[in-house]
């Protein structure tokens, strides 16, 4: 009978020690990704990620975090592996593609993605001291979420009404530089009624133009904050009906469902709510950690308006993140009642400007600081100080190395690099960068873009993993607790 028993009981036992094993070995980080259009977010994640392998391989790739991981001489990280996509909803992020691209005969830049894309790493790591191991190692599966950071732009947009979107859309819309790319926009609104029955024609007409005005404002004169973000990144779904809207002026606060203000409000609802649906309340809410890229520099010499529509986009981002610890585990914080009640928090974060290797070694902690002054104007009260938010400047391709040359008879510190398309390296001045917040004297100068280096050769085995400035900081700051 006691045979019996204890065979009965056996199987529990052991479920409860796998349990109990499972519970105190195994952690899920994840992280999300995000920076605004041409941030470098693709090279970013395939950078990490291929450092992150060739770490795991014994090759000091990531310096900071080999640091931490260091036990007497020799590393904890025991491997490191591309966890398998099992029955994951959301696209894979094409690692192995993206890195052909850098490893090629001919080294080019992989396309940016600009939908979501999920990978997940798995890393063994060996436990600190004789007595903690012998609780068994540990295995950490980062979870790498990469997604567009126009997304993160309708943060503001979801409690906004229809209404008090379009007058500060139109509003923004009527002031330079804006006004001279939607000048085809504005002049369509003029002979438009939005109180007159909706015609479907006009209003699709209405939408290309004011679409085609954003993709002006962001590439002609380097704007950012620019709304809808899927309007820039549709994602899927893209080219549904409820996407075709725009801001108008004058309407009633009431409208007639059948006028054009009342179909364009009913879209204005629908398209919050598919953002809710689709992102916010899933893929966003489910998420530990952040990395937010920015290309501060490129912003910097495109002259004041691009930058300070930079800066008003990132003070938008991080005023509407989520601060603070996540009581719960992951397992319970996704369940419905939970993230009502609570919602999920971002428990650490890092800004991090990029394109680093355009400016000397001797510049880059301005940049940092010019950065963090960026930031830090969204919640000061909340954020600066918190040693849960991290700021850094990274290259997550190294494509230069420092130089000088003579400027006026002196001589000045410049990077050196192959100029995309072009033959030979020559260097670059990118004249000065502030520690803070640029004095009106700095915009005096002339304003140009930054010039595209191209990637060096990288080892196709990826053994060496690949070139890179800061990579390791970022990593280590997000990652210090749990490693």
């Amino acid at each position: 009978m006691l045979g019996h028993v204890m065979s009965r009981l056996r199987p529990s036992a052991y479920a409860l020690s796998r349990f109990a094993e499972r519970t105190l070995n195994e952690t899920v980080i994840r992280v999300a990704v995000t920076g605004l259009s041409r941030s470098g977010k693709t090279v970013f994640i395939t950078s990490l990620i291929q450092n992150l392998l060739a770490l795991g391989q014994k090759r000091n790739t990531l310096p900071s975090l080999q640091s931490a991981l260091d036990a007497n001489g020799a590393s904890r990280l025991l491997n490191v592996r591309i966890a398998p996509a099992g029955a994951a909803t959301i696209p894979r992020f094409d690692f192995q593609g993206k890195l052909a691209d850098l490893a090629s005969g001919e080294p080019a830049w992989p396309a940016r993605t600009e939908d979501l894309a999920l990978i997940a790493l798995d890393m063994e790591i060996e436990r600190a001291g004789p007595l903690a191991q012998k609780l068994g190692r540990r295995r950490v599966r980062l979870e790498l979420l990469d997604y567009p950071g126009e997304w993160l732009l309708d943060l503001p947009l979801l409690s906004q009404s229809y209404t008090s979107w379009s007058e500060e859309t139109l509003r923004l819309l009527r002031r330079p530089p804006r006004r001279f790319a939607c000048a085809d926009f504005l002049e369509f609104l003029t002979s438009a009624d939005p109180n007159s029955l909706a015609d479907e024609d006009a209003i699709r007409r209405g939408h290309v133009l004011y679409r085609t005005a954003l993709e002006e404002c962001r590439t002609r004169f380097g704007l950012r904050y620019l709304q809808p973000g899927r309007f820039l990144c549709p994602g899927p779904g893209g080219d549904a009906p409820f996407m075709w809207f725009y801001p108008i002026g004058d309407a009633d606060e009431r409208p007639s469902p059948f006028t054009v203000a009342g179909v364009l409000r009913k879209r204005f609802e629908t398209y919050k709510a598919d953002m809710r649906a689709q992102f916010f309340e899933t893929h966003f809410a489910d998420f530990d950690r952040q990395i937010v890229l920015v290309d501060v520099l490129s912003a910097l010499h495109a002259g004041k308006d691009a930058f300070e529509d930079v800066e008003h986009a990132i003070t938008q981002i991080a005023g509407n993140l989520r601060y603070g610890a996540n009581w719960l585990p992951r397992d319970l914080g996704r369940l419905p009642v939970a993230r009502t009640m609570l919602g999920r928090r971002i428990e650490r974060v890092a800004f991090a400007a990029t394109k680093a290797d355009h400016v000397p070694t001797m510049r880059r902690e301005n940049l940092k600081n010019l950065l963090r002054a960026m930031a830090e104007n969204a919640r000061p009260a909340e954020i600066r100080g918190d040693q849960r938010v991290s700021y850094h400047t990274v290259a997550s391709v190294l494509a230069t190395v420092d130089s000088t040359t003579m400027i006026d008879g002196h001589p000045v510190e410049v990077v050196l690099g192959l100029p995309l398309g072009e033959e030979r390296q020559r260097p670059f001045y990118p004249g000065d960068v502030p520690s803070g917040q640029p004095p009106e004297s700095f915009w005096s100068d002339r304003f140009f873009e930054l010039p595209v280096f191209a990637p060096p050769r990288i080892d196709p085995s990826g053994a060496a993993g690949i070139p890179h400035l800061g990579v390791d900081g970022v990593l280590t700051a997000l990652l210090k607790d749990v490693l």
